[in-house]
């Protein structure tokens, strides 16, 4: 049997609040050698090392705001998916495969403007249920490798709000704002096999917008 030791790492920046996930190679983890893995915005997440009894790991916990010391296993981290708790009982890190990983994304990588979770409901959004359409294909996109900046970076943050859903280059932080209140939201979209953010611009998907252009065309 061969034991892939190439893992996904996922964790919450304790500052930027990015969900951010890192390819971690578990065997080229050697002695008192750390490794050390940053958010975009500086801020170091987690911090790997080796001993004996497996792999130590030191956390920055986004959830309570204090540092954590775990001590895994390595045969239960090579042969399973570890989803790791914070001391007050909230999931602070995932090592695991890559397939599982990416489900966590697709599930987690939601940011919603100005309301917190506790705050959240149906009654919050517009129309909830175009919206949770809208953002399934949107995912849909996103799993297929279909949603990139024009500036060449294809690391996209999504971010819910009650009427649309945006999304955010986090290379040149352009942002392309997809709106999610009507049917002909969602026909708009769906007629779209890629998105396509502009660099360094705010750009949007929206139904009034192109309906007006094709009826201008039809003009011409």
């Amino acid at each position: 049997m061969v034991i892939d030791g190439c893992k996904s790492l996922i964790i919450r920046c304790h500052f930027c609040t990015r969900l951010k996930e890192y390819r971690v190679n578990l065997f080229q983890i050697k002695g008192e050698e750390k490794l050390t893995y940053r958010c975009d915005c500086g801020e170091e997440n987690v911090v790997l090392s080796r001993d004996r009894k497996g792999i130590k790991v030191f956390i920055n916990c986004f959830n309570c705001g204090s540092k954590h010391y775990y001590n895994l296993d390595l045969y239960n981290i090579l042969m399973g998916n570890n989803l790791i708790h914070c001391p007050f009982a909230q999931e602070v890190l995932f090592i695991g495969d890559s397939e599982k990983a990416n489900n966590i994304l697709l599930e987690k990588s939601l940011r919603v403007g100005q309301t917190s979770e506790e705050e959240l409901s149906k009654e919050y959004f517009t129309n909830f249920d175009i919206l949770a359409r809208v953002l399934s294909y949107i995912y849909g996109l996103k799993k297929r490798g279909r949603i990139e900046c024009k500036c060449g970076n294809s690391q996209i943050y999504v971010e819910l709000f009650s009427d649309r859903v945006e999304l955010e280059c986090l290379s040149c932080h352009s942002i392309k704002i997809i709106f999610a209140e009507t049917e002909e939201d969602l026909s708009v979209l769906e007629k779209k096999d890629n998105i396509i953010l502009e660099e360094e611009k705010i750009s949007c998907i929206d139904s009034m917008k192109e309906n007006r252009d094709i009826k201008n065309k039809r003009r011409l």
